[in-house]
Order: C-alpha cells, then sequence, then structure tokens
C-alpha cells in the first residue's frame, strides 16, 4: 500500500513546531533534521580549504600551538568539530560589541575545554556565500572585512555542540541572530543545531552529517505507518515497531556519520601539514647575534585562502632550504605567537602601529629582550601579519644600523642645489636610510597640500605673505625623547619627533644662514617665516608624529633612541653588542632592492622642476603676483635628546607598564581598559630554557612552580665558575680595549686611547 501524501505533509506541518529548539531560541526557525545548506564536498576535492572554514582551521593551528606537546593531536581531532559565524559590522555597536569581542582573551586547552576564537577576515573571498543584499550593503557601507566567531564543541563532561559554544559567546554580547551572514561547519548542522541558524541565514558544511530533514519526515510517516498497521495488536507491538524504524535510520546516520568523520580525517590531515609547514616556526629572531642567518620565509597575508598557502608552501620550502632546519615550532614567545599567526587570525591588532617601547639586555649574549606596542583598531587598522613581520625587521635592522654607523652621519638632505650630499654613503646603503630620505620627500610632499592656494588654510596663508619670495626650508629633528631606565632596562615612553626652519636649525647648530630670499628685505622674510611657523609648522609636525606615511620614520627614529641609550649603557658594562659600536660593519643589514639614494633625489627634483612644492598663483586686488618659493631640508638624527623619568613618576604614571611589558614576552598583553597590545620577546637563550617571565592572564590556570634546588647542587653549579673565573676576566679585560679601539672618540678618550 502507498503512502499517504497528506499524511506526510500532514506530519511535517506538525513536525516544525514541535521540533527540539535550544532554550531562549524562537519557534520560527529551521524544520527539525540537519540543516539545509551548501554541501562543498559536492564541488571541492578538500573542502576545509576553501573560504568558510579558514578561520575554523586557523582556531585549530592556535589551539595547536598552546597545547602542550603530548597533547598537540587534540587539535586536529576529527570528533571534535569546528563551527564558525561570520557576523555584519553594520549591525554590531563597534564600542560595545566588536571591540570587547576581538579583545577577550580566548582560552586554548585540550579536551572536555571551551576553544573558541573572534577574528576578522576579508568579504571578497566570501562574496560567492553572501547573499548579494548582504554584499550590496557592505559595498555601501565600505566594510571590507567581517567579524567572525569560530568555535570546536566540547567533548566528555558537559558535551557542548560548537555551535552552542558560539552562541554563548553572541549571547554574552548582546548579538542577535539578524547579524548573522553566514554560517560554516564541517559536518553538516545536526538537527539540534540547525535551529540556532535563522531560516534565510545561508549556510554551507564540509560533509554530509545527521539525518536530513526530508529523512526525518520520511522517519515520521514511516514510524505513524508502522504504528497504525499494528494497532490492533496493543501498545507493546506499536512501540516494537517504532523502534524497528527508528533503528533503521540510526544505522544510515551511523554510516554516513563514520564516513564524514573518515574523510575529516584526510581532510584535516592535509591542512595541518599545510599549516604547520607554513606558520609552525615563529619568525627568526631579532635583535639577535645573526638576524639575517636564516630569513623566514613565512608572511601571513590578507584574506590569502589555506588552497593557495599550499601552493606557496610547497614552492617556498624548495626555495628556502632554512625551512627544513627545524622539525619544531621555537619556543612560543609573545610576538612571535602573533607574527606566526595565519592571515588576520591576530584579531583587531593594527600592526602598522607597531612601534619598538622596551629594550633590556640580561646579559645572556644571545641577543636582547624587547617589546612593541601597537593599537587595538579592530576593523580599521592593518591586521596582516605581514606587515607585523616588516615593522620587526626594519626595527631591529635600524638599531643595528644605529649601533654600527658614527651618529655624526645619521642625516639625508634633499637639496636641488647639493645633489652630492643627499645622504651619507654608508647610511645610504641601508634601508634606514631610505626611509628617512623618503620621509624628506613626504614632508615637502605634505608642505604642498598644506599651502595649496585652493585649500582654506593655503588661502589665509598666501593672504598674508608679504613680498614675492617665500623659502620652506624645513628639517625633522628628534624632540626630547622621554625613557626610564631601570638597571638593564629601558622603557620609552615618549619619543616626539620635531621639525623647525632652516634659520631656527642652523642656528641650533651654532652656523649662520644666509638669506633664503636675498632680494628681499630682512623684515619681510621674517614676516614670512613667523607666518609659515605660526600656521603650517604645527600641523606639519602633526603630521609627522600621527600620519600614517610618516609610520616608517617613527618606527626607525625608536629604534635610534633605543640604539642612543644602549650606546650609553655599553660605556658602563659590558653588552651583548658592544662590540658592534661604530664598527662600520653594516654587512647584515643592507637595504634589499634596486632603490639607490639618487632615486629618490630626482623624484624630488622631478616634482620641484614642475611645481609640486612651488606655489605660483596667488590673487591680490584682481591681480595675479608669480611667488618664487623654495622648499627644501632634509633629516637629521645625529643628536637624541633623552630626559629621565624618576621613579616615582614611572611608578605612579606608568603603575601597570612593567608588568604588561614582563607578560609580553611570553604572549600578548594589553591592560584593562587599555587600547594599546604589548608583544615582545625575550632572547632566543630565554626563550629555548624558558627563563623568562610567566604568561599569567586571568581565567589561566597557574604555571606549577619550578623545583627547588638543593644546595648540594647549587655548590656543583658553582665549582666550574670558580675555576674559570681567572681566564674569564682576563678575556673580559681583552674584549674591553678590542671594542675600545672600535669606540667614538669620546670612548677611547675615557680609556686613554690615542685617536686613530
Amino acid at each position: 500500500m502507498t503512502r499517504p501524501r497528506w499524511l506526510a505533509a500532514l506530519l511535517l506541518a506538525l513536525l516544525v513546531p514541535l521540533g527540539s529548539a535550544p532554550p531562549g531560541v524562537a519557534d520560527d526557525k529551521r524544520p527539525p533534521g540537519a540543516a539545509k545548506g551548501r554541501d562543498l564536498s559536492m564541488q571541492e576535492e578538500n573542502p576545509l580549504l576553501t573560504s568558510p572554514f579558514e578561520p575554523i582551521e586557523k582556531l585549530r593551528y592556535d589551539l595547536w600551538r598552546e597545547l602542550p606537546k603530548a597533547d598537540k593531536n587534540e587539535a586536529w581531532n576529527p570528533y571534535r568539530n569546528g563551527a564558525a559565524v561570520f557576523l555584519d559590522p553594520t549591525m554590531l555597536d563597534y564600542d560595545h560589541q566588536v571591540m570587547p569581542l576581538l579583545k577577550e582573551t580566548t582560552t586554548f586547552s585540550h579536551t572536555g575545554r571551551q576553544a573558541w576564537a573572534a577574528s576578522v577576515v576579508r568579504v571578497d573571498p566570501l562574496r560567492e556565500y553572501l547573499k548579494r543584499a548582504a554584499v550590496q550593503r557592505l559595498d555601501d557601507a565600505k566594510w571590507g572585512e567581517l567579524v567572525v566567531v569560530s568555535a570546536l564543541n566540547i567533548q566528555k563532561s558537559k558535551q557542548r555542540h560548537s555551535e552552542d559554544v558560539i552562541q554563548k559567546v553572541l549571547d554574552k554580547y548582546g548579538i542577535g541572530d539578524e547579524a548573522e551572514l553566514l554560517g560554516s561547519s564541517e559536518r553538516q548542522n545536526c538537527s539540534r543545531c540547525a535551529r540556532l541558524y535563522r531560516p534565510d541565514t545561508p549556510l554551507v558544511f564540509g560533509h554530509p552529517y545527521d539525518i536530513s530533514v526530508r529523512e526525518w519526515v520520511d522517519r515520521e510517516v514511516e514510524i505513524a505507518w508502522a504504528r497504525n498497521k499494528v494497532a490492533h495488536l496493543g501498545p507493546e507491538a506499536e512501540r516494537r515497531a517504532e523502534k524497528g524504524v527508528k533503528e533503521k535510520y540510526e544505522k544510515r546516520v551511523k554510516r554516513r556519520n563514520a564516513t564524514a568523520r573518515d574523510k575529516l580525517v584526510t581532510d584535516l590531515g592535509e591542512v595541518r601539514r599545510g599549516l604547520e609547514a607554513r606558520y609552525g616556526h615563529e619568525p627568526s629572531p631579532a635583535f639577535s647575534v645573526d638576524p639575517k642567518q636564516c630569513p623566514d620565509q613565512g608572511t601571513g597575508t590578507q584574506s590569502l585562502g589555506l588552497q593557495q598557502t599550499l601552493v606557496l608552501t610547497a614552492a617556498a620550502k624548495a626555495a628556502n632550504p632554512c625551512d627544513n632546519a627545524e622539525d619544531t615550532p621555537r619556543a612560543a614567545t609573545g610576538l612571535g605567537s602573533m607574527l606566526a599567526a595565519p592571515g588576520l587570525s591576530t584579531g583587531g591588532i593594527d600592526f602598522s602601529s607597531m612601534e619598538l617601547r622596551y629594550l633590556s639586555d640580561p646579559g645572556d649574549g644571545s641577543g636582547l629582550e624587547y617589546s612593541f606596542s601597537a593599537d587595538f583598531k579592530p576593523l580599521k587598522g592593518d591586521a596582516r601579519t605581514a606587515t607585523g613581520r616588516a615593522a620587526l625587521s626594519q626595527s631591529s635592522d635600524a638599531f643595528f644600523v644605529w649601533l654600527s654607523l658614527a651618529p655624526q652621519n645619521f642625516w639625508v638632505n634633499l637639496n636641488p642645489d647639493e645633489p652630492e650630499r643627499i645622504v651619507d654613503g654608508w647610511l645610504g646603503r641601508t634601508d634606514a636610510g631610505k626611509v628617512m630620505l623618503e620621509a624628506d620627500l613626504e614632508m615637502k610632499k605634505t608642505v604642498g597640500k598644506l599651502i595649496h592656494p585652493h585649500s582654506a588654510l593655503g588661502r589665509k596663508f598666501w593672504g598674508r605673505v608679504r613680498g614675492d619670495c617665500m623659502s620652506f626650508r624645513n628639517w625633522i629633528l628628534p624632540a626630547t625623547a622621554s625613557v626610564h631606565q631601570d638597571g638593564d632596562k629601558l622603557y620609552i615612553l615618549d619619543a616626539p619627533l620635531d621639525v623647525k626652519m632652516e634659520t631656527q636649525y642652523l642656528k641650533d647648530n651654532g652656523a649662520s644662514s644666509a638669506a633664503s630670499c636675498p632680494e628681499q628685505d630682512k623684515a619681510t622674510e621674517d614676516h614670512n617665516e613667523a607666518l609659515f611657523r605660526d600656521l603650517i609648522l604645527p600641523r606639519l609636525k602633526k603630521a609627522i608624529n600621527t600620519a600614517p606615511e610618516y609610520a616608517d620614520l617613527r618606527r626607525v627614529y625608536l629604534a635610534r633612541v633605543a640604539a642612543e641609550w644602549y650606546r650609553e649603557l655599553s660605556r658602563t658594562k659590558d653588552t651583548t653588542y658592544g662590540d658592534l659600536i661604530d664598527s662600520g660593519d653594516i654587512d647584515n643589514w643592507r637595504r634589499t632592492g634596486d632603490w639607490q639614494p639618487t632615486d629618490t633625489f630626482d623624484r624630488y627634483v622631478d616634482s620641484y622642476t614642475k611645481g609640486e612644492f612651488k606655489v605660483t598663483d596667488r590673487t591680490t586686488k584682481g591681480n595675479t603676483t608669480y611667488v618664487r618659493s623654495y622648499v627644501y631640508g632634509g633629516v637629521d638624527l645625529t643628536r637624541i635628546p633623552l630626559k629621565t623619568v624618576t621613579d616615582d613618576r614611572f611608578t605612579s604614571d606608568f603603575a601597570g607598564l612593567p608588568q604588561s611589558v614582563d607578560r609580553s614576552l611570553n604572549a600578548p598583553s594589553a591592560a584593562a581598559g587599555d587600547e594599546t597590545v604589548w608583544f615582545g620577546s625575550p632572547t632566543p637563550r630565554q626563550a629555548e630554557t624558558g627563563i623568562g617571565a610567566p604568561a599569567k592572564q586571568e581565567g589561566h590556570e597557574t604555571q606549577e612552580a619550578q623545583e627547588p634546588v638543593s644546595s648540594g647542587t647549587r655548590a656543583l653549579w658553582l665549582l666550574p665558575a670558580l675555576l674559570l673565573a681567572p681566564i674569564a676576566l682576563l678575556r673580559l679585560r681583552r674584549r674591553r680595549l678590542d671594542a675600545a679601539r672600535r669606540a667614538n672618540h669620546l670612548r677611547r678618550n675615557a680609556v686613554g686611547r690615542p685617536p686613530r
């Protein structure tokens, strides 16, 4: 007998409101059964390599990095399903939802514990999976990124599905399902978790799982038919008939789920090999003995698909034998854990604002402790780890350049009449010299924008200019840097740059300045200079200290401040890089590429002669007056004025800074309510031996105390040191004398050596 179609339709109508929805979920959700969605296994050999699954696989990778060695396989456990929900930023409150969600510390652990993460991803790779109206809304709002929450399910005690974990996070921040743009799951969302999504939210999954909506209806129809068929035999017969139908479908579901698990074992294995090969090693240590010995090739990229990642990994390993040097990742450090992260899994950190703010030489001979600060700017900053790696390399290279070369040569000069005096020959071979020259050229462009006669400020300025000649000779110079020193530790609290007109610059350097416009009287020239100093100079100074186009200059300048302090420290104690000071050895830190200083000079002259910096139209009383203007100057970092902040003021004004820095050596650190993130690194030797400040975060288990050392063991440790002490003293004396020969004239005088 054929099943009546009306019975199936009636059961489906009844089952929609009767499905088991999680607490607090409205009844207008999806019908019972695994969620209908897009099965990506029908399109891709490995669906987990597609963009909707990137956040989930990044979460597994991050968990793999955090777990102890014995438990690392748990991160790739195929029984732990991963899911993600992509959220529309136009429907979220930036300050009260986006910021705290992305800033919350995520706890990673193995079985029985929660693992989730919030991050940002690019819209472009996900366009084909989103609704057209949603894409249009994002484009109209000019949002190029989405917020995504990903999670793994919790096994054993308090079993919770990954969708449950995500829902709890969203509920915590008051994020409703109207913000959902897309849901993804490695396995098809089960019949219970399907009810967590709006009926119109697009879903994608890696492999079929559980019982489908159609099968759920078929099962209920078969149950009703089987029970009706034996109803005359009594209730027990009906229960046996129902049990037989359920067992039939349970066997089908078990086979399907086992197939999904087997496929996930293969898929996750491929993902794991790709991610570990590309990101499994932290960047080569910066501020260390030989930072160029084995340069790291694995820079993260924004919206880089995992499929591309695997292809690039194979190419990188073929081109870079350094990748084969280690089979295990380096010991985790705060900065390394961030820069080793794939793509945008770093959340809201703006790596373009990354600056060196702490330096220490603990004396273990393998390198320096250091820590960087960066702004926390979700959806607004540059979250590419490639940018962070570049900033780290730029700071480290500049630091060693500032140590190796003599400070009197740290200047650049763009003057059309002095093509032979652009930059010191040695400095011009480094990226630090290039940054200074490019910043000098950018300064002239900024002046051109500020004085443009068609802008409000420009009209005001030119309306007050006297005479027919105006000179803009400006120099970027260090302002007084505020630092705090605690033994061999340096905290750079503030390091602004200053801008001075050439008359003041020459006066400060003990030189007299020639008239900028010889045909004009001094009173007119003084008036024009005072006008420029009053209207234009403050805007120019603000741009140099805050604008993104000067970020590289600020970064190498902070390295210059650190190097100046390190020079002074090396005069009073043995330091790791004392022998490098004034050595002239920049082989490891030469610039890359084919750039030459004359390239920047030629661009400047080209712009100068074509009038980019020369304003030639000023209308007064209906007549056109042609004004000759000159724009040149330079950047001079030869002298670094340091102001030491006292212990009392440091304790009162920067009370939590030492703790934040100490924590940052092992893991990213941010003080409560602060929008600055700190991440640093101990020396390579400290990282290998586990020496350094342990990361202490709220909600994390504290590390076990180290086993006490007996007095007998200490005595055995001290015995070799006592025997080697005389030899060490002799070597130390010879090292100091050798270093003194390479020192600047002040150091040579201090040790009684005649200048060479």
